[in-house]
């Protein structure tokens, strides 16, 4: 009797330690549900602001900065399969963290959209 007390005990204990809800989004905030990240954008409505917080710093890929440059439309263009390997493939740009999750999903829609202006 013992011995069945004990395991609907510890069967009721797993059922209600095994189930939860947590909100994804809470857990998650940068996952590609966020509808903000997968809006659709141009370059001039927000893939410009992006690269020039990111890359196109005075001190890094803007005028005059390192190389590439990304100071303007055709030359965040003519990068595209740079952008795409360091920024969104290896994650490693910017230096040293690479951008949030979000900023990721949007430059890789907007390349994958055919880069529009």
């Amino acid at each position: 009797m013992k011995k069945i007390i004990f395991l609907a005990l510890l069967s009721g204990f797993g059922i209600l330690t095994g189930c939860y809800y947590d909100k994804e989004e809470e857990l998650y905030p940068n996952l590609t549900t966020n509808t903000d990240c997968n809006k659709q954008l141009t370059y001039n409505t927000g893939i410009k602001t992006i690269i020039d917080i990111n890359c196109a710093t005075s001190s890094c890929h803007g005028a005059g900065g390192t190389s590439p440059d990304l100071s303007n439309f055709q030359l965040v263009v003519s990068n595209a399969t740079g952008i795409t390997e360091r920024a969104i493939t290896e994650k490693n740009m910017p230096a040293p963290s690479g951008m949030s999750s979000c900023n990721i999903i949007k430059l890789d829609n907007w390349i994958k959209a055919g880069m529009p202006q």
